[in-house]
This record gives structure tokens, C-alpha cells and sequence, in this order.
């Protein structure tokens, strides 16, 4: 494993493209918040649609977010941002994974 001293300072190209993926990804968070907590649970059902519709909307949303995280890990892994966002996506991976097994639950009860 390479100490911090070794690591060599990423490129501008490197560093401006990591800002870039680190705010679409930022951007997609505040989508997919917005969708799950507002749009689903209460515009969906107000229309007439919701149960097993906007459940398999947001697994469908939550199984995308784990993808794209993955995705930006190994993006941002040469990058100063590694740690902070490794971090970070521990967290949000635990949060999805606890998303995902009550979608699973609705869908496949018992």
C-alpha cells in the first residue's frame, strides 16, 4: 500500500474530471432524494398509482445508486478524494442495502 508522500498530486485533467463526477453524482443523490422522499410516497399515490409501482420504482433508483457508486469509487480511487468518499460510501451502500431488503420484503413477503 502507498503511503500518502508517495502518492503523486493528480493531473488538472485528472483532478477536473473527478470534481466533475463527484458533483453528477452529487446532483444525481439530490434527484433520487427528491424522487424517494417526496415524489413516490406522496405525488404517486395522490395520482392513483403507488404500492408495488413506486416500490419497484425506487429499487429500481436505489439499485442504479448502488451502481453508480461503485462506479465513482474506482473513478475517484487515484484521487485525493478516496478516502472522504470511500466513507461516505460505506455509509450510503448500508443505507441502500437496508432500502433494498424492505423493497425485497413488499415484493416477496413471508
Amino acid at each position: 500500500m502507498l503511503k500518502r508522500s508517495e502518492l503523486a498530486a493528480p493531473s488538472p485533467v485528472v483532478q477536473k474530471r473527478s470534481d466533475r463526477l463527484t458533483g453528477g453524482y452529487l446532483v444525481f443523490v439530490a434527484v433520487r432524494c427528491t424522487l424517494q422522499y417526496v415524489v413516490l410516497p406522496f405525488l404517486l399515490p395522490f395520482l392513483g398509482f403507488g404500492g408495488a409501482f413506486s416500490t419497484g420504482i425506487a429499487a429500481a433508483i436505489d439499485i442504479l445508486a448502488l451502481g453508480m457508486i461503485i462506479y465513482n469509487i474506482f473513478n475517484l480511487w487515484n484521487t485525493s478524494w478516496r478516502w472522504r468518499y470511500l466513507a461516505l460510501s460505506v455509509i450510503m451502500i448500508s443505507i441502500l442495502v437496508v432500502f433494498l431488503y424492505q423493497d425485497f420484503k413488499y415484493f416477496f413477503p413471508g
